[in-house]
């Protein structure tokens, strides 16, 4: 029987607020999800080399907006029925049908999303609208996952190996490829093993008390995590996924 409802939905990535509290929210997330930190690491430099305008799809609560420089001008798009599906709406977006992007031709210096592409199904009409909207040589940063599991079900059709991203992009319109792996198998690992955790400390009274005597291999393990993530220990024939970086011809 194919499934349609998640059994454990993960908490919301939100920006962080104005008070202390909510920055600490905001650190703990990313701090313990490597697949967050694993794109942040990435998506925050190429963020603050940028100017004009930007385009986030598949924005949510924006919560990478506020790494976004000043002299930018910020546009979010996002699929008309989040608020019924995932109950949220953000400021300075445009909602739409999921197929066309309301923009016209040639609008945007730069594009970005994260973890949206493997939950849409046409991927070549897809990223077809993001080179439209893009201007001559504008810039395309985007990330998919791997190795995560199947989430915000139904709605999760795609996982992409590099050779799978660059016959698509290319067939996009786009050039100056580059793939960055996120992490190692011995990432994927510590993250599977961290994810079981986490689902345990959410769970019935006999589960919380296993991920509670859990907790120490779990610190152990996400400081593994981390460090195997940035300095690339293990093996990049498997990962948590990947960060591409691109541009219309």
């Amino acid at each position: 029987m194919i499934q349609y409802h998640e059994q454990h939905s993960p908490p919301p990535n939100l920006p962080p607020g104005g008070n202390l509290q909510s920055r600490l929210k905001y650190f703990l997330r990313i701090s313990l999800d490597l697949m967050i930190s694993s794109v942040l690491r990435h998506l925050h430099p190429w963020l603050s080399t940028k100017s004009g305008t930007i385009l986030e799809v598949g924005c949510g609560l924006q919560p990478y907006r506020h790494l976004i420089p000043d002299n930018c001008t910020y546009q979010g798009l996002d699929w008309e029925k989040a608020d019924q599906v995932f109950d949220y709406m953000a400021p300075n977006t445009i909602y739409y049908d999921g197929l066309k992007f309301p923009f016209p031709n040639n609008e945007f210096e730069s594009l970005f999303h994260t973890e949206v592409l493997e939950h849409i199904y046409n991927t070549n009409l897809f990223l077809s609208e993001c080179n439209r909207v893009l201007k001559n040589n504008g810039l395309l940063f985007f990330s998919v996952p791997f190795q995560a599991r199947y989430h915000y079900i139904p709605n999760d059709y795609w996982r992409f190996t590099p050779a799978s991203l660059e016959i698509i992009l290319r067939n996009s319109g786009f050039n100056n490829i580059k793939i960055i792996n996120r992490g190692t198998d011995i990432t994927v690992a510590a993250y599977k093993v961290l994810s079981i955790i986490y689902r345990w400390l959410r769970g019935n009274l006999f589960e919380k008390f296993l991920g509670f005597i859990s907790i120490p291999v779990g610190v152990f393990l996400l400081i593994i995590g981390h460090c195997t993530e940035r300095w690339e220990i293990g093996s990049r024939d498997d990962s948590l996924g990947y960060c591409i970086i691109c541009q219309k011809n």
